[in-house]
């Protein structure tokens, strides 16, 4: 029992330490290479950052380094999924998934918008990117988020690579389609409210609840 007990506990001991490694520090002053001017970064009760900065590239290189520390798991799992590569993490399972994607083009059709893109929205693009890369390039996977930790004990190869603004074009489409899916979901509410009518349908299909919070402090 005590042997169980101990094992117990050094589990929970790594659980928290992984789990914390990827916390950003979000107070006091950091020297960050790429800015022109001094950037300030609140953050709100709701931990939704605020940024204030003097030029737009400025700003948008704060909102790309911002951005990377608190959800660059997300970030580089949504950019492989844009470019069909998921299964160099996943293996087999995201075969399919990726030859899909692959198919559909969102990382070709990106390329092409950056090209076809003035000069302002490629600073802007470029500054973005900047910020990402400045946050993300000086540190090892584990820091930049827990999955980052997970896959490592699984043994699979992390290559974080730099950010491009192809990325964030990918990405823009990646959410597009996603967001896009509640469309066949409203079609399939109208259908049951044909067949059940309208309280039966508002139990199947419960919208989300005005009191619950937009966000998790």
């Amino acid at each position: 029992m005590a042997m169980i007990l101990a094992l117990a506990l050094i589990l929970v001991g790594i659980w928290l330490g992984l789990s914390r490694l990827p916390y950003p520090k979000t107070r006091g002053a950091v020297r960050v290479e790429g800015l022109t001017t001094s950037v300030e970064v609140y953050r709100d009760s709701y931990g939704v950052p605020h940024i204030y900065a003097e030029t737009p590239e400025d700003l948008f290189f704060a909102q790309g380094y911002v951005l990377a520390q608190d959800r660059f798991w997300q970030m580089e799992f949504w950019r492989r999924i844009g470019s069909g590569r998921l299964s160099e993490y996943f293996g087999k399972a995201t075969l399919g998934q990726d030859m899909y994607l692959r198919t559909m083009g969102f990382a070709r059709v990106a390329e092409e918008e950056y090209a076809q893109s003035d000069e302002r929205t490629r600073r802007i693009l470029e500054a973005y990117a900047a910020g990402v890369n400045a946050y993300v390039l000086n540190r090892k996977p584990a820091r930049l988020g827990l999955e980052f930790a997970l896959l490592g004990l699984q043994d699979v190869q992390i290559d974080i690579e730099p950010w491009t603004p192809i990325h964030t074009l990918t990405w823009a489409h990646v959410m597009s389609q996603d967001m896009g899916g509640n469309m066949s979901a409203e079609l399939y509410r109208v259908d049951l409210i044909r067949k059940v009518g309208l309280r039966m349908t508002a139990d199947l299909m419960p919208g989300f609840r005005e009191d619950f919070p937009y966000i998790i402090p």
